[in-house]
Protein backbone atom coordinates (compact mmCIF):
# COMPACT_ATOMS: atom_id res chain seq x y z
CA UNK A 1 0.00 0.00 0.00
CA UNK A 2 1.37 3.40 -0.92
CA UNK A 3 0.92 5.86 1.90
CA UNK A 4 2.63 9.09 0.98
CA UNK A 5 2.59 11.97 3.47
CA UNK A 6 -0.43 14.16 2.89
CA UNK A 7 0.07 17.79 2.02
CA UNK A 8 -3.14 18.65 3.86
CA UNK A 9 -5.13 16.98 6.61
CA UNK A 10 -8.88 16.78 6.26
CA UNK A 11 -10.55 19.39 8.38
CA UNK A 12 -13.14 17.43 10.34
CA UNK A 13 -12.59 14.21 12.26
CA UNK A 14 -14.87 12.39 14.66
CA UNK A 15 -14.02 12.94 18.33
CA UNK A 16 -10.40 11.91 18.64
CA UNK A 17 -9.26 9.11 20.90
CA UNK A 18 -7.47 11.59 23.15
CA UNK A 19 -10.52 13.85 23.07
CA UNK A 20 -12.65 10.88 24.04
CA UNK A 21 -10.39 10.16 26.99
CA UNK A 22 -10.48 13.76 28.16
CA UNK A 23 -14.26 13.98 27.74
CA UNK A 24 -14.68 10.81 29.77
CA UNK A 25 -12.35 12.09 32.48
CA UNK A 26 -14.30 15.30 32.89
CA UNK A 27 -17.75 14.01 33.66
CA UNK A 28 -20.40 11.33 33.91
CA UNK A 29 -22.68 12.57 31.15
CA UNK A 30 -23.87 10.59 28.13
CA UNK A 31 -21.15 11.93 25.84
CA UNK A 32 -18.46 10.81 28.28
CA UNK A 33 -19.91 7.33 28.55
CA UNK A 34 -20.24 7.00 24.80
CA UNK A 35 -16.65 8.14 24.36
CA UNK A 36 -15.42 5.44 26.71
CA UNK A 37 -17.58 2.77 25.13
CA UNK A 38 -16.03 3.59 21.78
CA UNK A 39 -12.50 3.39 23.17
CA UNK A 40 -13.17 0.02 24.75
CA UNK A 41 -14.83 -1.34 21.64
CA UNK A 42 -11.94 -0.40 19.38
CA UNK A 43 -8.91 -1.24 21.49
CA UNK A 44 -9.80 -4.14 23.79
CA UNK A 45 -8.43 -6.76 21.33
CA UNK A 46 -4.97 -5.20 21.59
CA UNK A 47 -5.23 -5.17 25.40
CA UNK A 48 -6.39 -8.78 25.62
CA UNK A 49 -3.76 -9.95 23.11
CA UNK A 50 -1.01 -8.18 25.05
CA UNK A 51 -1.98 -9.94 28.26
CA UNK A 52 -2.06 -13.33 26.51
CA UNK A 53 1.38 -12.74 25.03
CA UNK A 54 2.68 -11.72 28.46
CA UNK A 55 1.76 -15.19 29.72
CA UNK A 56 -1.81 -14.90 31.01
CA UNK A 57 -4.07 -17.85 30.30
CA UNK A 58 -7.38 -17.11 28.60
CA UNK A 59 -9.38 -16.70 31.81
CA UNK A 60 -6.79 -14.47 33.46
CA UNK A 61 -6.38 -12.37 30.32
CA UNK A 62 -10.15 -11.94 30.09
CA UNK A 63 -10.45 -11.00 33.76
CA UNK A 64 -7.57 -8.56 33.61
CA UNK A 65 -8.85 -6.96 30.41
CA UNK A 66 -12.14 -6.28 32.19
CA UNK A 67 -10.32 -5.15 35.32
CA UNK A 68 -7.94 -2.85 33.46
CA UNK A 69 -10.70 -1.17 31.47
CA UNK A 70 -12.82 -0.78 34.59
CA UNK A 71 -9.94 0.85 36.45
CA UNK A 72 -9.10 2.99 33.45
CA UNK A 73 -12.68 4.23 33.28
CA UNK A 74 -14.03 4.19 36.82
CA UNK A 75 -11.18 4.12 39.32
CA UNK A 76 -8.95 6.98 38.30
CA UNK A 77 -6.76 5.63 35.53
CA UNK A 78 -8.02 8.38 33.27
CA UNK A 79 -6.75 11.14 35.50
CA UNK A 80 -3.10 10.48 34.69
CA UNK A 81 -3.71 10.53 30.93
CA UNK A 82 -2.57 13.47 28.84
CA UNK A 83 -2.00 13.87 25.09
CA UNK A 84 1.34 15.45 25.93
CA UNK A 85 2.52 12.02 27.06
CA UNK A 86 2.69 10.95 23.42
CA UNK A 87 1.14 7.90 21.81
CA UNK A 88 -1.99 6.45 23.36
CA UNK A 89 -0.66 3.07 22.19
CA UNK A 90 2.53 3.42 24.23
CA UNK A 91 0.70 4.75 27.27
CA UNK A 92 -1.66 1.77 27.35
CA UNK A 93 1.14 -0.78 27.04
CA UNK A 94 3.04 0.64 30.00
CA UNK A 95 -0.18 0.94 32.01
CA UNK A 96 -1.01 -2.69 31.26
CA UNK A 97 2.37 -3.93 32.43
CA UNK A 98 1.98 -1.99 35.67
CA UNK A 99 -1.57 -3.28 36.09
CA UNK A 100 -0.57 -6.93 35.62
CA UNK A 101 2.30 -6.62 38.09
CA UNK A 102 -0.03 -5.16 40.70
CA UNK A 103 -2.77 -7.70 40.00
CA UNK A 104 -0.47 -10.67 40.45
CA UNK A 105 0.97 -9.19 43.61
CA UNK A 106 -2.51 -8.82 45.08
CA UNK A 107 -4.25 -12.01 44.02
CA UNK A 108 -6.89 -11.62 46.74
CA UNK A 109 -8.13 -8.24 45.51
CA UNK A 110 -11.84 -7.52 45.18
CA UNK A 111 -13.03 -7.75 41.59
CA UNK A 112 -14.56 -4.55 40.29
CA UNK A 113 -16.55 -3.77 37.19
CA UNK A 114 -20.06 -2.83 38.20
CA UNK A 115 -21.48 -5.63 36.06
CA UNK A 116 -20.02 -4.13 32.88
CA UNK A 117 -18.59 -6.65 30.42
CA UNK A 118 -16.30 -5.35 27.72
CA UNK A 119 -15.46 -8.67 26.07
CA UNK A 120 -16.88 -12.19 26.17
CA UNK A 121 -14.71 -15.28 26.20
CA UNK A 122 -16.16 -16.31 22.85
CA UNK A 123 -15.06 -13.02 21.33
CA UNK A 124 -11.65 -13.29 22.97
CA UNK A 125 -10.94 -16.65 21.30
CA UNK A 126 -10.47 -14.84 18.00
CA UNK A 127 -7.54 -12.94 19.46
CA UNK A 128 -5.75 -15.73 21.32
CA UNK A 129 -1.99 -15.84 20.86
CA UNK A 130 0.77 -17.97 22.37
CA UNK A 131 2.62 -16.88 25.49
CA UNK A 132 5.54 -14.89 24.09
CA UNK A 133 6.59 -12.22 26.62
CA UNK A 134 9.54 -11.13 24.49
CA UNK A 135 7.18 -10.49 21.56
CA UNK A 136 4.28 -9.02 23.56
CA UNK A 137 4.89 -5.47 22.33
CA UNK A 138 4.80 -6.66 18.72
CA UNK A 139 1.55 -8.56 19.33
CA UNK A 140 -0.04 -5.49 20.90
CA UNK A 141 1.07 -3.24 18.05
CA UNK A 142 -0.22 -5.69 15.46
CA UNK A 143 -3.68 -5.84 17.05
CA UNK A 144 -3.62 -2.07 17.45
CA UNK A 145 -2.76 -1.67 13.77
CA UNK A 146 -5.63 -3.96 12.79
CA UNK A 147 -7.99 -1.85 14.92
CA UNK A 148 -6.79 1.24 13.06
CA UNK A 149 -7.32 -0.46 9.70
CA UNK A 150 -10.76 -1.80 10.61
CA UNK A 151 -12.00 1.50 11.99
CA UNK A 152 -10.69 3.35 8.96
CA UNK A 153 -12.31 0.84 6.62
CA UNK A 154 -15.63 1.11 8.47
CA UNK A 155 -15.61 4.88 8.13
CA UNK A 156 -14.73 4.63 4.45
CA UNK A 157 -17.63 2.25 3.95
CA UNK A 158 -19.94 4.77 5.59
CA UNK A 159 -18.82 7.35 3.04
CA UNK A 160 -19.75 5.02 0.19
CA UNK A 161 -23.07 4.12 1.80
CA UNK A 162 -24.02 7.78 2.09
CA UNK A 163 -23.48 8.08 -1.66
CA UNK A 164 -25.36 4.83 -2.39
CA UNK A 165 -22.19 3.25 -3.79
CA UNK A 166 -22.00 0.16 -1.61
CA UNK A 167 -21.41 -2.08 -4.63
CA UNK A 168 -18.29 -0.15 -5.59
CA UNK A 169 -16.91 -0.37 -2.08
CA UNK A 170 -17.66 -4.08 -1.74
CA UNK A 171 -15.84 -4.79 -5.01
CA UNK A 172 -12.74 -2.76 -4.12
CA UNK A 173 -12.51 -3.39 -0.37
CA UNK A 174 -10.13 -6.35 -0.26
CA UNK A 175 -7.80 -4.71 -2.74
CA UNK A 176 -7.50 -1.62 -0.57
CA UNK A 177 -6.01 -3.61 2.30
CA UNK A 178 -4.00 -6.04 0.19
CA UNK A 179 -3.36 -4.67 -3.34
CA UNK A 180 -2.53 -8.13 -4.67
CA UNK A 181 -6.15 -9.15 -4.00
CA UNK A 182 -7.52 -6.50 -6.32
CA UNK A 183 -9.08 -8.13 -9.37
CA UNK A 184 -8.13 -7.04 -12.90
CA UNK A 185 -9.81 -3.81 -13.96
CA UNK A 186 -11.58 -5.64 -16.77
CA UNK A 187 -13.26 -8.04 -14.31
CA UNK A 188 -14.22 -5.22 -11.96
CA UNK A 189 -15.64 -3.31 -14.91
CA UNK A 190 -17.88 -6.22 -15.83
CA UNK A 191 -19.23 -6.43 -12.28
CA UNK A 192 -19.77 -2.68 -11.89
CA UNK A 193 -20.65 -2.01 -15.53
CA UNK A 194 -17.82 0.45 -15.95
CA UNK A 195 -15.06 0.96 -18.46
CA UNK A 196 -11.51 0.11 -17.41
CA UNK A 197 -10.68 3.81 -17.25
CA UNK A 198 -13.61 4.42 -14.93
CA UNK A 199 -12.49 1.53 -12.75
CA UNK A 200 -8.96 2.90 -12.64
CA UNK A 201 -10.33 6.24 -11.45
CA UNK A 202 -12.50 4.57 -8.79
CA UNK A 203 -9.53 2.58 -7.49
CA UNK A 204 -7.40 5.72 -7.32
CA UNK A 205 -10.10 7.60 -5.40
CA UNK A 206 -10.75 4.70 -3.04
CA UNK A 207 -7.05 4.34 -2.21
CA UNK A 208 -6.71 8.05 -1.58
CA UNK A 209 -9.77 8.12 0.67
CA UNK A 210 -8.62 5.03 2.56
CA UNK A 211 -5.20 6.60 3.11
CA UNK A 212 -6.94 9.72 4.44
CA UNK A 213 -8.98 7.66 6.88
CA UNK A 214 -5.92 5.72 8.04
CA UNK A 215 -3.89 8.86 8.53
CA UNK A 216 -6.73 10.52 10.40
CA UNK A 217 -7.25 7.50 12.67
CA UNK A 218 -3.55 7.37 13.49
CA UNK A 219 -3.34 11.11 14.13
CA UNK A 220 -6.07 11.06 16.76
CA UNK A 221 -4.06 8.73 19.01
CA UNK A 222 -0.97 10.97 19.01
CA UNK A 223 0.04 14.14 20.75
CA UNK A 224 -0.46 17.25 18.60
CA UNK A 225 3.22 17.58 17.73
CA UNK A 226 3.77 13.91 16.81
CA UNK A 227 4.39 12.75 13.24
CA UNK A 228 1.28 10.90 12.05
CA UNK A 229 2.95 9.69 8.87
CA UNK A 230 5.82 8.14 10.82
CA UNK A 231 3.37 6.33 13.10
CA UNK A 232 1.33 5.19 10.10
CA UNK A 233 4.40 3.80 8.34
CA UNK A 234 5.30 1.87 11.47
CA UNK A 235 1.83 0.38 11.89
CA UNK A 236 1.66 -0.64 8.24
CA UNK A 237 5.09 -2.27 8.53
CA UNK A 238 3.79 -4.25 11.52
CA UNK A 239 1.09 -5.62 9.22
CA UNK A 240 3.55 -6.05 6.33
CA UNK A 241 1.48 -3.79 4.09
CA UNK A 242 4.50 -1.89 2.80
Amino acid sequence: MSLRPASTVRASFPATAWTQVLMARNGDDLASKEALEELCKVYWPAIYTYLRALGCDREEALDETQEFLTHFIQAGGLHSVSPERGRLRSYLKQSLRNHLTTARRDAARQKRGGGKTFVSLDDAEVFDVPSQPDAADQWFDRRWAWAVVKRSMDRLEERYIRRNRQAVFATLKEGLVCPELLKPYSEIGEVLRMTENQVKLEVHRARRRFAEELRGEVAITLSPEADADEELRYLMSVLSFE
